[in-house]
């Protein structure tokens, strides 16, 4: 439990010293820039009253559109947050039984082009991925929505999720590692004693090695790719005009409105230091010998 307290204080304090770094960094960057935005030339002061905007949740005003940040963040945040959680589901639903299937089988005839698939998948551009989906779903079936705006009335609006979730999920390049990660753990420990053992006294070889074979690797890299899919996210919320954080930034950064991207980059350091630290809650849970 102590081992279990320091790491947990050593990633708040990393994901501290990570906001610090990040926001300085880009205030330093927008005073030197050309232009007026709210804090600029205002030295370390402005910076302070950055920070307590930033901690307080009270982003303050958008300097091109004159709106309040948080009724054009949160929503944009939400819309990225299923997105992006949506994919990661996806791409454990497809890879996990394949790693699986593929440490019982081996790579046999009948194993071998799911693992095959499943790196095909992960090379293919998710730029690319997102426009042949749009064009085959979309443009010549017609029977799934690209986005329905809320308050439309038109359609379901869960049916506007299948297809960003869908292109991300399959095209953020975790499904290979995943495959790989667990094909190998779980191979490693289904020849472990232990698992002989449990297998000797009529048990189940995966019941008995689900945590180290399968949970933790999982959960290792699963969360250690949300920076990747995150980045993902950004183009396809662009391919399908998907009301995100991704496309907030980049309009934000084609209208020069610096107070709404400290803001961005603000939330996605939270959303990936979050799943540093869930990580490590769920690993302690399922193996605190590791924590």
């Amino acid at each position: 439990m102590v081992s279990f307290l320091k790491t947990l204080t050593r990633e708040i304090i990393n994901t501290i010293l990570l906001i610090l770094g990040v926001t300085a960094l880009l205030f330093f960057l927008f005073n030197i820039m050309p232009g007026v935005f709210p804090g600029k030339g205002q030295g370390f002061g402005g910076y302070v009253d950055l920070l307590k905007r930033l901690f307080t949740f009270n982003f303050g005003t958008s300097f091109v559109s004159g709106r309040d940040i948080n009724s054009i963040i949160f929503p944009a945040f939400r819309n990225t947050l299923v997105l992006t959680a949506g994919s990661i589901v996806l791409s454990m639903l497809i890879s996990v039984p394949i790693g699986i299937f593929s440490a019982y089988r081996g790579f046999k005839s009948y194993s071998w082009p799911l693992s095959v698939f499943s790196y095909i998948m992960s090379s293919i551009p998710v730029f690319y991925l997102g426009y042949l989906v749009l064009y085959i779903v979309s443009r010549q079936t017609g029977f799934l929505p690209i986005y329905y705006p809320q308050g439309s009335g038109r359609g379901s609006p869960f049916l506007s999720y299948v297809l960003p979730i869908l292109v991300l999920g399959l095209g953020n390049d975790s499904i290979s590692e995943i495959v790989r990660l667990i094909t190998n753990e779980l191979g490693r420990v289904m020849d472990s004693d232990y698992v002989i053992a449990s297998k000797a006294r009529g048990e189940s070889v995966l019941k008995s090695s689900i945590n180290e074979g399968i949970v933790v690797p999982l959960v290792s890299i699963t969360f250690s790719k949300i920076p990747f899919i995150i980045g993902g996210a950004v183009i396809v919320e662009h391919v399908f005009n998907w009301p995100g954080m991704g496309r907030l930034a980049f309009q934000s950064t084609l209208n020069r409105d610096l107070p709404m991207l400290i803001v961005i980059a603000f939330l996605s350091v939270l959303i990936v230091r979050a799943g540093m630290i869930i990580k490590e809650l769920v690993l302690y849970y399922f193996n605190p010998r590791e924590s």
